[in-house]
């Protein structure tokens, strides 16, 4: 379960790519603001369906809090960012202020889940190792 809560974190970073792509288009949209970040809104929900069974795949895996707990870091900061963008008021220095969060909001999403990666590698190499040492200890004896 470990290896495949590593594939679902990399769907993970694949959809936050996009969602900054999206962000791009969006921002040089043509059209009402509503209509150019319609896609980069409905990303933004796919994201956060995303972390929120990335919460249930980590705890599943039997990891330890710590990975369960980075799971759930990124699933409150994808909550925090749809809070910044509820929050700002656009036409305003605060609005836009508060909306610049947005953005280094989304950095940390991709920080705190790349350690989140890391981590279930980190485990999957040492659960193998001892695997393999379990293995050749009856085999010496």
């Amino acid at each position: 379960m470990l290896r495949f809560y590593r594939v679902w974190i990399g769907v993970l970073h694949a959809l936050i790519g996009i969602q900054f792509f999206l962000a791009g288009y969006g921002a040089l949209g043509t059209g009402s603001p509503d209509e150019s970040f319609s896609l980069h809104i409905m990303n933004g929900r796919l994201i956060a369906a995303v972390a929120l069974l990335g919460i249930l795949f980590a705890a599943l895996s039997r990891a330890g809090g710590k990975l369960v707990g980075l799971a759930a870091g990124v699933l409150g900061l994808v909550v925090l960012q749809s809070l910044i963008a509820l929050v700002s008021v656009a036409g305003t220095t605060p609005g836009q202020i508060i909306f610049g969060f947005h953005a280094i909001n989304a950095l940390m999403i991709m920080g705190v889940a790349e350690a989140s990666a890391r981590l279930a590698k980190r485990l999957i190499a040492e659960r193998k190792e001892r695997a393999e040492s379990a293995e050749a200890l009856p085999a010496a004896a």
